[in-house]
C-alpha cells in the first residue's frame, strides 16, 4: 500500500485552493451570481451598460487616477471584465468580446481627461500568464497597432452613441483642482512680529 506523505497533504490543504468537486457541494439554491444566466447577452446592451457606468463620477475619477498613475489600459479592461463576469452582467464569451472595446472605450476617456496612457505593460512573463492574459495581451497588440496606424483610435472602434456621450461628457473636476487662482506672494499679507505691533 502506498503512503502519502503528511506534510504534502497538510500543505495542499492549507493552500487556500478549492477542493476539487467543491462547487458541486453548494446548495443550488445559493447560487453565485455567475452560476446564473448572465444579465447581458447582447454585446451592444452590455458595451452601452460599462460605458454609462465608467462616465459616472464616483467610478471615472478612480479610473482616471489610475490611468494617470501608468496602469496599462489592458489591465484595465480585463478587471472590468472580470468583475462583470463575477457579478453574473455576462459570460466568459462576451467579457472577452468586450475587451477591445473596452480598452478603446478607456482610451477615449483618457484622452478627454488629457491623460497620457500606456496600452499594457513592459513586463513579458508569458510563463505564468492565464489563457484570458494571453488574449488580452493579444488584443493589446492589435490595439497598438490599429492606433498605431490611425494615430490614435480608429474610427468604427466605438460605436457613435457612446463616442457623441463621450463629447458631451464634462469631465469632473479634480478635488485636488483650486477653484481660486492663486494668491501671489505681494497680495499675500505679511505677518507682523511682535515689535512692529501696536498696542
Amino acid at each position: 500500500m502506498e503512503q502519502y506523505d503528511q506534510a504534502g497533504i497538510d500543505a495542499l490543504v492549507n493552500a487556500g485552493r478549492p477542493i476539487p468537486g467543491q462547487s458541486l457541494t453548494s446548495s443550488p439554491e445559493e447560487r453565485r451570481p455567475f452560476e446564473q444566466a448572465p444579465e447581458f447577452t447582447k454585446f451592444k446592451d452590455a458595451l452601452d451598460y460599462t460605458a454609462v457606468e465608467l462616465m459616472q463620477e464616483e467610478n471615472y475619477m478612480p479610473m482616471m487616477s489610475a490611468i494617470g498613475q501608468g496602469v496599462p489600459i489592458v489591465d484595465l479592461a480585463m478587471q472590468i471584465g472580470y468583475v462583470g463576469f463575477r457579478e453574473g452582467k455576462w459570460n466568459p464569451d462576451l467579457m472577452l468580446m468586450l475587451m477591445e472595446p473596452l480598452m478603446y472605450l478607456l482610451m477615449a476617456l483618457a484622452e478627454k481627461a488629457g491623460i497620457d496612457y500606456r496600452i499594457d505593460s513592459d513586463d513579458e512573463d508569458e510563463d505564468e500568464d492565464t489563457i484570458f492574459e494571453q488574449k488580452a495581451k493579444n488584443i493589446s497588440e492589435t490595439i497598438k497597432e490599429k492606433a498605431a496606424k490611425a494615430d490614435g483610435i480608429p474610427s468604427g472602434a466605438l460605436p457613435s452613441d457612446i463616442l457623441e456621450k463621450i463629447e458631451q461628457m464634462e469631465a469632473p473636476r479634480s478635488l485636488l483642482e483650486r477653484e481660486e487662482e492663486m494668491i501671489t506672494e505681494e497680495e499675500q499679507p505679511q505677518p507682523q512680529g511682535l515689535l512692529q505691533r501696536g498696542q
